[in-house]
């Protein structure tokens, strides 16, 4: 499935082939900035949403995790960050 068939922009996101290459950059960028603090982490892209879920003990890492998708979608509107604190 292309990024156009799932509901994202392509302008934005011509560089990934598809949703699971989507998650699975996702997830990569978010380790590299929240440096390991979310435990769990799992990325799903699907039909246009972006879904995050895992643990974290601090909602300061919880808000990483967040601001690395958006600097790497460029802001993409459709996100919930599922991420628990505890």
């Amino acid at each position: 499935m292309t990024t156009h068939e799932a509901g994202l922009d392509p302008g934005r996101f011509d560089r990934f082939e598809g949703e699971t290459e989507l998650a699975e950059r996702i997830e990569g960028h978010i380790e590299r900035r929240a440096c390991g603090r979310i435990r769990d982490l799992h990325v799903v892209c699907s039909d246009g949403m972006i879904i995050l879920t895992g643990r974290s003990r601090t909602y300061h890492a919880k808000q990483l995790a967040q601001e690395a998708v958006l600097d790497l979608t460029e802001g993409h509107p459709a996100l919930t960050n599922q991420i628990v604190v505890s």
